[in-house]
């Protein structure tokens, strides 16, 4: 009976896309009684040669590791990032802090935020002094998940989003939902000089409750950073950038659920960031998922698309779309993988800490192409499975063969790099700058039949994971693009016209308003 309830009914769709399996030589290790079960995953140009790399974080008494595609293989780095035992590495985002030229990098782990900055393909390391918890009883409760990057004032510098939990040694269960149960999560303004300022209370997001990822993207398309937050044993929050002085919530269709992973991406090509939600799904049935609700209260276990109807309102299309019955999710993106101008979701799947292992169904891990009105699973089809403790999933060209590479991030177990064998269809990918500059800057691309692709450059999608700063759009069998439009918060614009397809173009954030 429990199987039948587990299983996934959506039967596997045609592609053309292929994968081949790489050798990817990192298994996580972790001890599920002394950390939670998460791990940092990120990709970026570490040695500043144009192509990108791997950072995976490593549990307790595990050291990061870097990976390099190259001979048909990752193969380490030698890059060591300082690290103290029993201190596992959760989650991680990349910029380039300094602005030297080199992108640095920042983790959060056990032990609290740390800064690495590169220097030259090497890096320096230091523990940042921020405070993390509340006071009282709960001081220094607060174990950082995962780290949002924005520029939510619009100075040119990086802010902060720290998604905190509660350290495993306070956690009572899994399926509480009552307030002033859980972490605490943190706003940090960058303020100059390398220091940061805990903005939570005066910006209006100061929170106590377990919280998995917070993800920073302009949803109503006024030039500021907005922010979603994936709250676990509570609901998705919405808060909009009052013009840089503060946050102020937005409604949205979410009941009580455990949203864990956000991805967000233009699904139906309106123009508008929507907005899906990983959830528990099929895996345990509603009565024992509630918990300590009331039973009054209104429960959702279903996965959850949230589609942006005019930057004010949301409507969840997550049962119309076909994405909604799933079975335990985690981290959770948007990409064009099969490049046919539509956007896909990738979502990780499966539990390391689940009761009953023996009695759980393992999930694939789902790879769902996009047609702009709803999704098809093909990740059996095309040889991408994974069937290990995913966190998140990870998309780049890393042989720069011009179509998106796989990487599945696992905890307690190994990670999976898929490389994707050749097809058809055409691309552009306009590589930006590492800076802040570049964080959720808008762009529009027309295709040749005058209709338009959507979107921004959002860092931290998934979970505790940051993908690469290269946008890439599928064009179809368009051989180009009729123009591409790059608008930036610091409210100057760019324009392109006529762009060749198959073509990696590399961006300069202007500096004066585009003639």
């Amino acid at each position: 009976m429990l199987r039948a309830w587990q299983g996934e009914k959506v039967p596997q769709g045609k592609t053309a896309l292929r994968f081949t399996q790489v050798e990817l030589p990192f298994i996580h290790e972790i001890s599920l009684k002394t950390s939670l079960p998460f791990l940092a995953s990120a990709v970026f140009d570490v040695d500043a040669d144009g192509q990108d790399e791997l950072f995976l974080g490593g549990g307790d008494n595990q050291g990061d590791g870097f990976f390099k595609y190259k001979n048909g293989q990752f193969n380490p780095l030698d890059i060591i990032l300082t690290k103290d035992k029993n201190d596992a590495t959760h989650g991680a985002a990349h910029i380039d802090f300094d602005e030297d030229g080199d992108v640095d990098l920042f983790t959060a782990r056990e032990s609290g935020i740390w800064y690495h900055e590169n220097q030259g393909g090497q890096f320096s390391s230091r523990k940042l002094p921020l405070k993390l918890g509340g006071s009282g009883n709960n001081a220094d409760n607060t174990t950082p998940l995962s780290i949002g990057l924005g520029d939510i004032n619009k100075d040119g510098l990086v802010d902060l989003y720290i998604a905190g939990y509660l350290k495993i040694g306070r956690v009572k269960g899994e399926t509480i939902f009552s307030d002033g149960y859980g972490g605490f999560s943190h706003l940090f303004m960058n303020i100059g000089g390398g220091e940061f300022k805990d903005v939570s209370k005066e910006w209006g997001v100061w929170r106590q409750h377990n919280s998995f990822i917070g993800t920073f993207a302009d949803m109503n398309r006024d030039g500021f950073s907005d922010l979603v937050v994936a709250q676990d044993t509570g609901k998705v929050e919405t808060y909009i950038n009052n013009k840089g002085i503060g946050f102020f919530p937005q409604p949205n269709p979410s009941d009580y659920s455990y949203p864990m992973g956000i991805a967000i991406g233009d699904y139906d090509n309106d123009s508008w960031m929507d907005a899906f939600f990983s959830n528990v799904g099929y895996t345990l049935p509603p009565f024992i998922l509630r918990g300590d609700l009331p039973k009054d209260a209104k429960f959702n276990h279903h996965h959850m698309l949230f589609h942006n109807n005019d930057g004010v309102s949301y409507s969840d299309t997550a049962k119309a779309a076909k994405v909604s019955r799933y079975g335990f999710g985690w981290g959770a993106i948007f990409a064009d993988i099969n490049l046919d101008s539509y956007e896909d979701i990738l979502m990780s799947q499966n539990y390391a800490r689940m009761p009953m292992q023996a009695f759980m169904m393992r999930y694939n891990g789902k790879i769902l192409l996009g047609n702009g009105q709803s999704f098809t699973p093909v990740e059996k089809r095309s040889g991408g499975v994974n069937p290990y403790f995913g966190i998140a999933p990870l998309v780049a060209d890393f042989n720069e063969d011009g179509r998106p590479d796989l990487i599945w991030a696992n905890a307690a177990g190994p990670s999976l790099a898929y490389i994707s064998e050749p097809f058809e269809n055409n691309y552009i990918t306009l590589d930006f700058p590492d800076t802040a500059a570049s964080l959720n800057a808008e762009i529009m691309l027309t295709l040749p039949d005058w209709t338009h692709r959507y979107k921004q450059v959002i860092a931290g999608q998934g979970l505790g994971s940051d993908g690469t700063r290269k946008i890439t759009f599928g064009l179809g069998s368009f051989e180009k693009a009729e123009r591409i439009v790059i608008k930036f918060q610091n409210g100057n614009q760019m324009g392109l016209s006529n762009v060749p397809a198959n073509k990696v173009l590399p961006i300069e954030i202007p500096t004066s308003p585009e003639p």
